[in-house]
C-alpha cells in the first residue's frame, strides 16, 4: 500500500510538471476551455469594427487596422476589469502591437451578435459606452465561408437583379472590400435576432445599403436600399 501511494505521488508530480510545461510551451493557445480563450473564440467568429469617431485614435497611435485581429487574439483579457454579466459584455484587453509595447482597448460583445466593437485607448469597462450613432469600419472578419446570403423573396430577387449581384460570394466580396456598419440604423439588442444595416459600394461606386439579421452564424439579407430601386 505504501508503494501505491508513492507511485500515486510521483504520478501527481509528473502530471503537474507536464501540465505546467504545456501552459508555458503553448502560452494558453489551444486550450479552448480557458475563459480568456472562450472569449477570444467568440470575438474571432464576429466582424470586429471600430467606429469612425475612433479610427483617428488608432491612426494617432500608429496602429494599423489590419493588425487588430491579431491583437485581440494575443492580448491578455483582464476579467477583473471587465463587465461580464451584462448585455453587452465589455472585456478589457491589454497587449502589444507592432509599434506599441502596451495598447489598451475595450471589446464590446452583444449576445449572439454578428459584430463586436473595439474601443481603443479606453482604460475602464465601467466607463465605456458603446457607440450608438454613426458608422463602424470592419477591421477583422471571421474566417468562415459564405457568411452572407439573401432570402428568396420575389422583392429581394428583383433588387439583386437590378444591382447585378446575384451571387452571395459577390455580395460578400463587395462588403469585405469597402463595407461599413450603419450603427445608427442597426439594433444590436433586437429580439429574437439582432438587426444590422450594412453599407457598401458596388463596382460603379453606387452606395447600397442592405438590412440583415444574424442567426446560426449566418447573415440573412432581407432588404436592399439604393437609388433608382423600382422593384415592387
Amino acid at each position: 500500500m505504501t508503494n501505491f501511494y508513492r507511485r500515486l505521488m510521483y504520478y501527481g508530480i509528473g502530471f503537474g510538471i507536464g501540465l505546467l510545461g504545456v501552459f508555458f510551451f503553448f502560452n494558453n493557445r489551444g486550450c479552448s476551455w480557458l475563459p480568456g480563450n472562450r472569449v477570444k473564440e467568440m470575438v474571432a467568429e464576429r466582424i470586429i469594427y471600430i467606429s469612425d469617431s475612433n479610427l483617428q485614435i488608432i491612426k494617432n497611435l500608429n496602429i494599423a487596422e489590419d493588425e487588430i485581429g491579431t491583437y485581440v487574439q494575443e492580448a491578455e483579457i483582464h476579467f477583473s476589469k471587465s463587465k461580464k454579466n451584462t448585455n453587452p459584455q465589455i472585456y478589457h484587453f491589454e497587449g502589444a502591437t507592432r509599434n506599441k509595447a502596451l495598447f489598451v482597448a475595450q471589446v464590446v460583445l452583444y449576445k449572439d451578435g454578428l459584430t463586436c466593437e473595439l474601443i481603443p485607448n479606453q482604460f475602464s469597462s465601467e466607463n465605456t459606452i458603446p457607440t450608438a450613432k454613426g458608422y463602424g469600419k470592419p477591421v477583422s472578419f471571421p474566417s468562415k465561408n459564405n457568411l452572407f446570403y439573401s432570402d428568396s423573396s420575389a422583392h429581394t430577387n428583383c433588387q439583386r437583379k437590378a444591382l447585378g449581384i446575384m451571387e452571395d460570394s459577390t455580395l460578400s466580396a463587395l462588403f469585405y472590400k469597402n463595407g461599413k456598419i450603419d450603427i445608427t440604423k442597426s439594433n444590436f439588442e433586437n429580439k429574437p435576432n439582432s438587426e444590422y444595416a450594412l453599407v457598401f459600394k458596388n463596382d460603379l461606386g453606387t452606395d447600397i445599403e442592405m438590412f440583415a439579421t444574424y442567426f446560426k452564424e449566418k447573415v440573412r439579407i432581407y432588404k436592399f436600399t439604393f437609388d433608382g430601386d423600382s422593384c415592387p
